[in-house]
């Protein structure tokens, strides 16, 4: 079967959750045996970065573009032309674009809905662009032949604001890359970390709640953390990281990487001190995968089973620190965290996308 996949966004180089996930589940459908192309706005994917999936791209114009594009248009009325059996559109921004097109041509939309997008702008306090996103977000989800929600409390937002049939496919992970290995030794002497006993912090920081629950880590958590375990380091990975942030001693900033697997092994414990944003954080799902002891806010850990405190540690952020500095004073061994090898298991692409029917939902009503 053919499949269209739209994205909003670069897929290449995967350095962000929408990227990870759009292009993880292109991947995983094409293992599957359909013939996947993923429409996305950037650069071109080399041809080994893609791998089992085509790419083809279109020109980004601002943020304005995610809702206008002339040059998307173009290249999805070329790509509609190929006849796919189904459309999986990104994000809602495109709905305008995307809907007309694809009705006249007999091709049902499925919504991939990476967040309940209005909501996450009005709790970030930007009632404008929610405004404008839900009217995006209500067409498309009228449209949709189904809407894939990412969390079971995204599910009952979309279907309250919406009516809406959704099918729960959450954040997951390539267990088979993202797997349980010993530290790097030329990476911890590369960041001078021999020996230390390592916090990671990892995500887009040009991400305003990954910033903040930055923010908060280095100006709340870290002084505590320093005066009661002085052989602590706290390792920042991610695009963009602010300046201010690699004037801090004990800090070892990196910016981006493409081996992020290996940088996820240096950790003694991996921090997720987030309270904002919106749907499943995959950094979590990927730290798990690679049994890591992860410390995570509830908020952080939203979509995560919360029965297992082996496999994910939760603390608020009143009580962060404190846990933070408990966890680093009697050190756990990196990868050793079987707990959480076994709950990133569940969460497997493999599993997940085969778990949909993507046959039914192609199908002619």
């Amino acid at each position: 079967m053919r499949i269209l996949v739209t994205s909003p966004h670069a897929v290449w180089p995967a350095d962000s959750g929408p990227a990870v996930r759009t292009s993880s589940i292109a991947r995983t459908l094409s293992e599957m045996g359909h013939q996947v192309t993923i429409l996305n706005c950037g650069r071109p994917v080399p041809a080994d970065a893609a791998r089992a999936w085509r790419s083809r791209e279109y020109r980004a114009r601002g943020r304005f573009g995610h809702f206008f594009n002339r040059d998307f248009r173009r290249a999805y009325r070329e790509a509609l032309e190929e006849r796919p059996a189904l459309v999986v559109s990104s994000y809602p921004y495109q709905a305008l674009m995307l809907v007309g097109p694809a009705a006249r041509a007999g091709i049902p939309i499925v919504y991939d809905a990476q967040n309940a997008e209005a909501s996450r702008f009005r709790d970030l306090g930007r009632p404008l662009r929610a405004r404008l996103v839900r009217r995006m977000e209500s067409l498309l989800c009228s449209r949709a032949r189904a809407v894939l929600a990412v969390t079971p409390e995204d599910q009952l937002l979309l279907e309250r604001d919406y009516g809406c049939r959704t099918i729960l496919l959450p954040n997951g992970v390539d267990v088979a890359r993202f797997c349980p290995a010993p530290p790097d030794e030329g990476l911890l002497a590369r960041y001078g970390l021999a020996g230390r006993r390592v916090v990671l912090y990892f995500g887009a920081l040009d991400y305003p709640p990954n910033l903040d629950a930055l923010r908060f880590l280095l100006r709340e958590a870290w002084p505590l953390l320093r005066r009661r375990v002085p052989s602590a380091s706290l390792l920042v990975v991610g695009r963009r990281p602010p300046e201010w942030a690699r004037r801090i001693p004990g800090i070892v900033v990196t910016g981006s990487t493409d081996v992020i697997v290996a940088h996820v092994r240096l950790a003694h414990v991996v921090a997720i001190p987030l309270r904002s944003g919106g749907g499943m954080r995959l950094k979590i799902v990927e730290a798990l995968a690679c049994g890591q002891t992860v410390l995570s806010t509830p908020f952080g850990a939203t979509g995560l089973p919360s029965s297992d405190e082996a496999a994910l540690r939760r603390a608020g952020l009143e009580h962060f620190a404190s846990r933070l500095v408990e966890l680093l004073e009697d050190p756990p061994t990196p990868g050793s965290n079987a707990a959480a090898r076994r709950l990133a298991m569940a969460f497997d692409w493999r599993r997940l996308v085969a778990a949909v029917d993507w046959e039914a939902l192609a199908s002619p009503v």
